[in-house]
């Protein structure tokens, strides 16, 4: 366990887009965490990001996973990578942020939680969403009943990759390194949030298609689920429609209902409750056409709340175990997809 007076030390591995959120995090976290420097397979591109953030380029991952200065690393490698540097990073002893999915297989996602037990140390696998003052206030609302029972949760996703977008990383859209396309890729922090809000899945029955995209992967599925709960609600998700429109999540209730666009409140009708400090108001941000329009307050508090965890020895909010259970249920929504028929979970 840190010493709670001691900044902790944090290293970067892999320098794509979602690189620079994590840098910019650690920056605004400045008086509990230092970040020392990045290391990426592609050496020019870590000095670049290291020169752009002034912080130390190291020559590869041994060694910053070698340096006794961190104490944390944040993992933003393509997805199909995330699990071998998880167990890079387990057994050098560094407590691990990790962007999502968390990897991409049940082999791997059963790897990574060993690795994290018999190491001992922490994951906290990244679903920023869920760290929104309107998430929490929506959870808030389903945990003390003001909904009633839940009879319908749903997630749309309507987003816009282009051709060139996929074509940018050899990496995008195939199964080997994305796991998936429209649902694991761009859909899974969605999946997140609907799980967080209307409890586990017991059935899923799917479709998925590739429609207008040259990928090996599925630019377009529609799944119907059955909550263990007993509610039933649908998601879809697609990369393929023009120009892609924010995230909607609607939880629907015998006493209200609520939804969100992205991770704002935009309906919020309860027939008992008060709107007493509800503000209902258009996504302020939205990735729904572009990967980088997200807000940093969410990587913000996750690593806030990481740091927290390895500062007091306790489990950080988003832990390997909830990290896993959004991609388990993608795989089982793809297993459904293959093989033409409902899977229980």
């Amino acid at each position: 366990m840190a010493d709670n007076g001691k900044k902790l030390g944090f290293g970067i591995i892999g320098c794509g887009v979602i690189a620079d959120f994590h840098a910019n995090a650690l920056f605004e976290l400045s008086g509990d965490a230092d970040l020392l420097g990045v290391a990426d397979v592609n050496y020019d591109a870590a000095e670049k990001f290291a020169n752009r953030h002034r912080i130390r380029p190291y020559p590869d991952v041994p060694a910053l996973l070698a340096d006794k200065a961190v104490d944390v690393v944040c993992i933003c490698t393509p997805s199909g990578y995330h699990a071998d540097v998880v167990r890079q990073a387990a057994e050098a002893g560094k407590h691990i942020v990790v962007e999502k999915p968390m990897a991409i297989t049940k082999a791997q996602l059963d790897d990574i939680v060993a690795c994290c037990e018999t190491n001992g140390v922490m994951l906290t696998s990244i679903a920023q969403s869920r760290f929104s003052r309107s998430v929490v206030r929506t959870k808030n609302a389903v945990d003390e009943g003001l909904l009633g029972r839940i009879v319908t949760a749903d997630i749309y996703m309507k987003y816009f990759r282009s051709q060139e977008y996929y074509d940018s990383g050899s990496w995008r859209g195939t199964k080997r390194l994305d796991g998936g396309g429209a649902l694991m890729n761009q859909g899974i922090h969605g999946v997140d949030l609907l799980l967080h809000l209307a409890g586990p899945v017991s059935r899923v029955y799917a479709r998925a298609k590739t429609l207008a995209r040259k990928i090996e992967v599925e630019d377009t599925l529609s799944a119907v689920v059955d909550f263990e709960s007993g509610a039933i609600g649908v998601i879809q998700a697609t990369t393929s429609v023009y120009p892609g429109y924010p995230r909607r999540l609607e939880i629907n209730g015998e006493k209200g209902s609520i939804a969100l666009e992205e991770n704002s409140i935009a309906k919020w009708d309860i027939y008992s409750g008060s709107h007493e400090d509800i503000v209902v108001q258009p996504a302020a941000f939205s990735s729904a056409s572009t990967p980088t329009a997200i807000s940093l307050d969410g990587h913000t508090r996750q690593i806030a709340d990481m740091i927290r965890a390895v500062k007091t020895g306790t489990r950080p909010t988003i832990d390997v175990y909830e990290g896993r259970k959004p991609v388990d249920l993608i795989l089982a929504i793809y297993r459904s997809a293959e093989e033409g028929r409902p899977i229980d979970l």
